[in-house]
């Protein structure tokens, strides 16, 4: 019986991957992915309540305190939202986080299982590569799909959102194959990091490209020792976490640091206008928006800044490091597997420190799938 309710809950978990992938590959016009779009934050919970029930014996002491502190935190931003000018979605958006990382940490992935993610994750790789190929060049004239100055807004959907897709498709898809020991079948991480790095090229997604770049250099040139080693990546994740905000402020205010993207002025207003009420600071505001167009922060860690003050910065970021630390306290090296799971999500916190990714509600699924499993006890290991 404990078999069949982990199957149910493993394919509950990655049927939500695939909805989250849908919208991006698809586009948001049709009926169904404007159907989940629209109603992607009630299907998620919907799906974390019933995976959770499923798994309701075996939650231990702990787990039930990360279930309580979930809903704590939905009671408070809910309680204050009036002051902050604020919405369900975003009240939400934290305890959905925490909860969801807790069904995938109790879950036990087996190999089908992540034959099925691989399944998932090739196919969304494989049609995003084939829509840009038959849809850039109706937009762009073909000697300037390569050129810088290709600034296309949209293809299908915004360029952005597909960079961000190839960004964790590629890096999920490589991860799965290196953790298979079948002889020349790593191979084939080359042809999709090539792909990968182009497709994002073109779509000319500076963030998305750059956080790519990093991974495949991180996960192939250093020492897979060194980084078993889980005080390492825990280091690297507490450092980008604290000094996040210090360093954005920095460039905010800076007359020679340059980005080359615009998003220091954005931030420059912004934290003009938190800095201006101990209550923007401590439990949040209104949603950000730029004076001069409608533009929010572009910058998931002050995004989180901005909508639940440093106490909401402190609950989240703490959390994420409390399951990230889970494997210190078992006193056992990460494996190589782990280790490029937990090497995609750096590389998803750097991207977002030019968006709101890793607060968006219909990325949830995929973003936090990279901890989520990276923390679980799997039945069959996919390592070699």
């Amino acid at each position: 019986m404990d078999k069949i309710l982990n199957r149910v809950s493993n394919l509950v978990l990655l049927v939500t991957i695939a909805a989250s992938y849908l919208m991006w590959v698809v586009g948001i016009g049709t009926k169904t992915t404007s159907f989940i779009y629209e109603n992607s934050v009630y299907l998620l919970a919907a799906a974390i309540v019933f995976v959770l029930l499923l798994k309701v014996k075996e939650l231990t002491k702990n787990d039930w305190i990360l279930i309580f502190l979930a809903g704590g935190i939905f009671i408070f931003y809910t309680v204050t939202s009036s002051i902050r000018h604020s919405n369900r979605f975003i009240n939400v958006s934290i305890p959905l986080i925490i909860l969801f990382l807790l069904c995938f940490k109790k879950a036990r992935f087996t190999k089908q299982d992540f034959g099925l993610l691989g399944g998932i994750t090739g196919i969304s790789l494989g049609v995003t590569l084939y829509r840009i190929y038959t849809e850039l060049p109706k937009l762009v004239p073909a000697d300037a799909i390569w050129k810088n100055s290709n600034k296309l807004e949209a293809i299908w959907i915004n360029t952005n959102t597909i960079g961000m897709t190839l960004l964790l498709s590629v890096i999920m898809l490589t991860s799965l194959i290196k953790s298979f020991n079948v002889g020349y079948f790593k191979l084939l991480v080359i042809p999709i990091y090539a792909s990968g790095l182009m497709a994002i090229w073109v779509c000319q997604s500076k963030a998305s490209l750059g956080a790519l770049v990093l991974f495949i250099l991180i996960d192939n040139v250093i020492p897979k020792k060194l980084l078993q080693n889980n005080y390492v990546l825990l280091s690297c994740f507490s450092l980008m976490f604290s000094l996040g905000p210090i360093v954005f402020y920095a460039f905010s205010k800076s007359d020679t640091l340059n980005l080359f993207t615009g998003r220091e002025r954005i931030w420059a207003e912004f934290f003009e206008k938190w800095f201006s009420s101990s209550q923007n600071m401590l439990i949040g505001m209104e949603p950000f928006t730029a004076s001069w167009k409608s533009l929010g922060t572009h910058n998931s860690y002050i995004y989180v800044l901005g909508n639940y003050g440093i106490i909401g910065y402190i609950l989240i970021f703490g959390v994420l490091l409390y399951l990230l630390s889970s494997n210190i306290r078992k006193k056992r090296n990460l494996s190589l597997f782990q280790v490029s799971l937990f090497l995609g999500f750096l590389a998803i916190c750097v991207q977002s420190t030019m968006e709101e990714t890793l607060l968006a509600n219909y990325w949830i699924p995929i973003v936090y799938a990279f901890v989520g499993i990276a923390l679980q006890k799997s039945e069959e290991s996919p390592l070699e």
